[in-house]
C-alpha cells in the first residue's frame, strides 16, 4: 500500500475517532446536566417536604413524600454511576483520538521527507543534466577554438 494512501485511511480513522469523542462529550454532558437537575430537584422536595412534615402530615402523605425521595435518589445515584461510565467512554475515546492523530503526524512527516527526497533527486538530476549540457558545449567550443 502506498504511503499517501495509507496516511488517507489514518485521515479517516483520526476523524472517525473525532466524531467518537464527540458524541461520548454530548452524552456525558447530557448525563451530567441531568444529575445537576436530579439534585437541584431532591433538593427542593426535600425542602418542601420539610415544610409539610413540620406542618403535619398524615402518614400516607409521609410515605408518598419519602417514596418520592426515595425515587429521585436512586434515579440520581444511576445518574452519578452512568456519568462515571460516560467519563471513562469520554477518556477512552479520548486516548484513540490522540493515538490517531500522532499516526497521522507520523505519516505526514514520513510523506513530507519522502516529498523532499523525490524533489533533491529531480534537483540533482536536472543538475547533472544542466552540468553535461555545460561541459558538451565547454567542449564543443573548446573544439572551435582549437581548430
Amino acid at each position: 500500500m502506498r504511503l499517501d494512501s495509507l496516511r488517507k485511511l489514518r485521515a479517516q480513522a483520526q476523524e472517525a475517532r473525532t466524531m467518537e469523542l464527540a458524541q461520548a462529550t454530548q452524552e456525558l454532558v447530557s448525563m451530567e446536566q441531568r444529575s445537576r437537575a436530579l439534585e437541584a430537584q431532591i433538593q427542593s422536595d426535600t425542602s418542601a417536604y420539610h415544610l409539610h412534615t413540620e406542618q403535619g402530615l398524615m402518614i400516607e402523605a409521609l410515605w408518598e413524600w419519602q417514596g418520592r425521595l426515595d425515587m429521585q435518589r436512586a434515579a440520581l445515584t444511576q445518574a452519578r454511576s452512568a456519568v462515571g461510565y460516560l467519563t471513562e467512554m469520554w477518556t477512552s475515546a479520548h486516548a484513540r483520538l490522540v493515538e490517531a492523530t500522532q499516526e497521522r503526524k507520523i505519516l505526514d512527516r514520513l510523506l513530507e521527507r519522502q516529498r523532499e527526497a523525490h524533489d533533491a533527486e529531480l534537483h540533482r538530476r536536472e543538475q547533472q543534466t544542466m552540468d553535461e549540457a555545460a561541459g558538451r558545449m565547454f567542449q564543443h567550443s573548446a573544439r572551435k577554438g582549437v581548430s
